[in-house]
């Protein structure tokens, strides 16, 4: 069945997710505006959401910039988890129904649902597994869907060990030019796409393979037989400033998994090693791939992230703007053109790109 989606909203609505990240390529992009909207819209639709931050948003004054930005605002009813030492006058407004016993930098995590519209700051913990653990429980609590806003150079929302969908926000603050900001995205969009690995037999055990929190290489079965493979762990539980002496012991590997961060070192180690022989690269996830460029050899995950859609910020924090519509069509036909078809969308002025997304037609 095809749906329609005429909305950023319709597209989170129908997808069936029951948690969505919302990160950014850079300060200033909209991601506030973003999750507003999805907020305010999903509200609408008669869900109730939830409100949680993988690290500090929502504050009257940009930390960085020293700028007035937008509040986080939840509509009454929404469930919301932050930190006690950030509630101020908002506290009056919720109705709360736990609080940690672990003393942050903000005082502790506090959850409770809006008695009223209220706009808060949102502060939450930074990583993935406390993130995982505080989006089931606000799920537990009864939200319907729940939006993680990834604060700046904090991706963990983004990670499938955390939510099931991420939405990309990007706008003119990544680069004025348009076509240099489509094509930055575009490196951005192909590293989060990550896939696992074409080989079904490759693919299950790299998954084994991130269980040990080793390094493992994982090798074609004895004369070479291709249906079996076989998993070797070896005893480091990184590869951050090891990376040749890990490469050193590949042999006739068919594949490095690493359980961690992987490097752009590591990749540029594993191209040079891979001119000799095929040696695919297996991250956990995109979220722990440091890359700033595309590496010269085949790069996998064991759990692929699901990007749901792209959203643009058209203006820059200093008043400068592009055409909504100009830029909505040059990010879409960029990220096509390298095959990966994503809905894009500039909620403020409503402008969007659904063009060859499958299972998506706009009425």
């Amino acid at each position: 069945m095809i749906e329609t989606a005429l909305h950023l909203a319709d597209v989170v609505a129908h997808s069936g997710i029951r948690s969505v990240a919302i990160v950014g390529t850079a300060k200033n992009v909209g991601k506030t505006v973003t999750m507003n909207y999805l907020v305010s819209e999903l509200s609408a639709k008669g869900l109730t959401v939830g409100l949680v931050s993988s690290g500090r948003d929502g504050e009257a004054i940009d930390a960085f910039t020293g700028r007035p930005k937008p509040s986080v605002v939840a509509p009454q009813g929404a469930w919301v988890a932050t930190a006690e030492g950030v509630l101020g006058e908002a506290a009056a407004g919720l109705e709360i129904a736990d609080v940690s016993g672990h003393q942050g930098l903000f005082g502790r995590l506090v959850l409770g649902r809006a008695a009223e519209p209220v706009a808060l700051e949102l502060v939450g913990p930074r990583s993935a597994r406390e993130l995982g653990v505080l989006v089931n429980k606000l799920l537990d609590l009864g939200a319907d869907i729940v939006l993680v806003d990834g604060a700046l150079d904090r991706m963990a929302a983004a990670s499938p060990k955390v939510t099931d969908a991420t939405i990309l926000a990007t706008g003119a603050s990544l680069d004025m030019d348009l076509e240099t900001m489509a094509q930055q995205l575009g490196f951005i969009v192909w590293l989060l796409s990550r896939p696992e690995h074409p080989v079904k037999g490759i693919a299950s055990l790299a998954k084994q393979a991130v269980e040990k929190d080793r390094v493992c290489f994982i090798h074609a079965g004895r004369g070479g037989m291709q249906g079996r493979y076989t998993l070797r762990p070896i005893n480091y539980p990184t590869v951050l400033g090891v990376e040749d002496e890990i490469l050193e012991r590949a042999g006739d590997a068919a594949a490095v998994v690493v359980p961690g961060a992987v490097s752009q070192a590591f990749l540029d180690s594993a191209r040079s090693w891979a001119k000799q022989r095929e040696l695919a690269v297996i991250a956990s996830d995109a979220v722990g791939i440091f890359a700033s460029k595309r590496p010269g050899v085949s790069l996998y995950v064991t759990r692929p992230l699901n990007l749901l859609a792209v959203t643009v910020n058209p203006v820059t924090s200093l008043g400068i703007s592009h055409d909504p519509r100009e830029m909505v069509r040059v990010i879409s036909a960029a990220l096509r053109d390298i095959g990966y078809a994503v809905p894009v969308f500039d909620v403020v002025s409503g402008e969007k790109s659904t063009e060859g997304v499958s299972g998506m037609a706009v009425g």
